[in-house]
C-alpha cells in the first residue's frame, strides 16, 4: 500500500468556532480539558506521520452502519495511518450530535446526514462534509406486496407512517415530485407492525431494515428507494471541521485512507463485518446475526457505485454534490455546494495511493 505523507500546506487564518458552539449548544470550555483534547485530536501532528489519539462521534448506535470503522480498528489500519488510537463513540437519540461533538473538540471526525450538517453550517458552525459512506441515502417507502407502492405516483388516497425523525425527508420527497401533502394521509410511525396489520399502506424507512426484512420474518413486502425518486442525497457523510482541513489536513487524509481500507475490507469480507457488529462491537445490543446480515448486504448496494468504482470509496461526484443540494432544497435548506462539501482532501488521498482503486 502506497501511503504518501506530503508536506503540511500553507496555513489559512480561519475563525474560531464559537459560532459553532452556539449553535450546538454547548459551551466550548465543557470539553476543554487535556483528555478531551486528546481524544479530538486537537495537537495536531507531531512528526508528520504520527498523530494524537482521536474520537469519532457515530451517528447512531453501533450497527453494520459502521462495519468499515470497526475493521479500520481491528486490522490496525488507523494505527498504520499514524493513529496510536481511534474511540468509536456510538450516537443515539440522547447522544451528542456529530456536528456538535466536532464543533466543540469532542471528535475529530462525526458521521451525519446532510439534512443535519447543512442546517449547522447555516447556523455558524465551521464543518465541512468530507467524504460520504453512503452514495445513495438509505431512506425507502416501504409497502405490503399485496398493495404494493411501486412510485410516488400511487401515493393518491394512501396512509404514510411517518417518523417525527423522518418527517423532513418526507416532506422533501413529496415536494420533489410535485406531490400535495393534502392528497396523502401522514401518521405517526410506532413500527413495521402498523403495515402488517394494515393500519397503513406504507411507511417510511432505512431499506437496511425495510422490505427485505420483513419478507425475511414471513410479510411479502416491497420498497423504492426515494435516492431513486427525487431525492439522489449522500448519505453516512463524514465531517469535520474546517480548522482541522486547513490546519492538520495529513490527519485529516490518513484518517480517510485509513476508513476507505477499512470500508473495502468490510465489503469484501463482509461474514467478518457481520460477526465483529453482533459479537464485538454491538454485542451490547444483542443482534440476531442473520438480521444484521441482510441489513448489511442491503447497505452494500448503497456503499459501492459506478462512481465508487471509478473514484473510489466515500467520494462524491459533482453530480451527486448537486443532487444533494437540490435535495436539500426541497427541504427548505438553501445552501452552496462549496459551503457543504470539502473533497480535495480525499482527492488528494487517491491520487496519492492509486493502489486503492486496484
Amino acid at each position: 500500500m502506497t501511503r504518501t505523507i506530503t508536506t503540511p500546506r500553507p496555513r489559512r487564518r480561519i475563525a474560531g468556532l464559537a459560532a459553532a458552539v452556539a449553535v450546538a449548544g454547548l459551551l466550548l470550555s465543557a470539553c476543554s480539558g487535556g483528555g478531551d483534547d486528546a481524544a479530538a485530536g486537537s495537537g495536531g501532528e507531531t512528526d508528520g506521520t504520527s498523530f494524537d489519539a482521536v474520537s469519532v462521534q457515530l451517528s447512531w448506535l453501533k450497527n453494520q452502519q459502521f462495519a468499515g470503522e470497526y475493521l479500520a480498528v481491528e486490522d490496525g489500519l488507523y494505527t498504520d495511518a499514524g493513529f496510536p488510537e481511534v474511540t468509536l463513540t456510538a450516537g443515539g437519540s440522547s447522544a451528542t450530535s456529530a456536528e456538535a461533538a466536532v464543533a466543540t473538540g469532542q471528535a475529530f471526525v462525526g458521521l451525519s446526514s446532510p439534512l443535519i450538517t447543512a442546517p449547522a453550517i447555516q447556523g455558524g458552525a465551521e464543518l465541512k462534509i468530507i467524504g460520504a459512506t453512503y452514495q445513495r441515502n438509505p431512506f425507502a417507502l416501504v409497502s405490503g406486496a399485496d398493495a404494493p407502492i411501486a412510485g410516488p405516483d400511487d401515493l393518491a388516497g394512501k396512509t404514510i407512517a411517518v417518523s417525527d425523525s423522518n418527517t423532513l425527508v418526507w416532506n422533501a420527497f413529496l415536494a420533489a415530485n410535485d406531490i400535495d401533502a393534502a392528497d396523502v394521509t401522514t401518521v405517526p410511525l410506532s413500527d413495521t407492525s402498523m403495515l402488517t396489520t394494515g393500519q397503513v399502506d406504507g411507511f417510511i424507512g432505512y431499506t437496511t431494515t425495510g422490505a427485505a426484512a420483513l419478507e425475511k420474518a414471513g410479510f411479502p413486502a416491497t420498497e423504492f428507494l426515494l435516492a431513486d425518486e427525487g431525492l439522489p442525497m449522500v448519505g453516512e457523510v463524514l465531517v469535520t471541521s474546517q480548522q482541522a482541513i486547513d490546519e492538520q489536513p495529513e490527519q485529516v487524509k490518513a484518517f480517510l485512507l485509513a476508513t476507505a481500507e477499512g470500508w473495502r475490507a468490510a465489503l469484501d469480507d463482509p461474514a467478518r463485518a457481520v460477526d465483529l457488529t453482533v459479537n464485538t462491537y454491538g454485542k451490547d445490543q444483542q443482534y440476531d446475526a442473520d438480521a444484521i446480515t441482510l441489513s448489511f448486504e442491503r447497505q452494500a448496494t448503497l456503499i459501492e457505485s459506478d462512481d465508487t468504482a471509478a473514484n473510489g470509496l466515500l467520494t462524491i461526484s459533482d453530480e451527486l454534490q448537486e443532487g444533494t443540494i437540490a435535495s436539500l432544497a426541497y427541504a427548505g435548506i438553501e445552501i452552496a455546494a462549496d459551503d457543504l462539501f470539502d473533497l480535495s482532501l480525499l482527492d488528494e488521498v487517491y491520487a496519492e495511493n492509486p493502489d486503492l482503486l486496484s
